[in-house]
């Protein structure tokens, strides 16, 4: 399915990307925050629950896949547009540093959401 989306170009790929972030980072949330509830421990404590919730996480993620995918192809105009418009104010050489620069700050985004909800929970 990836290699499906990548043909529909650059755009697509990072519509993919953020659907990818917002959902993987989504999951571990809830995930971590169910864990916790339901079980009364931290499980930024815990190295095994930590890692069955990236299990959890991921394979809630699979189930999304399908979803994920076509709503990347529907938004790949859209993020199209908004590369073209960051390279022109920016004025980069090429689109791709508009795309590095987008990924960036989702990747950015999605781990600080992620380490401060570890980090929060660290010393408890």
């Amino acid at each position: 399915m990836s290699s499906k989306l990548a043909k529909l170009g650059l755009a697509a790929v990072l519509a993919y990307g953020l659907f990818d972030g917002v959902t993987y980072t989504t999951f571990f949330v809830l995930a971590f925050l169910g864990y916790e509830k339901s079980t009364g421990k931290n499980p930024a404590a815990n190295l095994q629950a930590l890692l069955g919730i990236v299990i959890l996480m991921w394979t809630g993620n699979n189930v999304t896949r399908p979803f994920r995918v076509a709503g990347a192809a529907a938004l790949a105009p859209l993020i199209d547009r908004g590369l073209k418009r960051i390279q022109s104010y920016f004025k980069f050489p090429s689109l791709v540093y508009a795309f590095a620069l987008v990924a960036s700050i989702v990747a950015s985004a999605s781990g600080t959401v992620v380490g401060l909800l570890i980090l929060s929970r660290w010393g408890k």
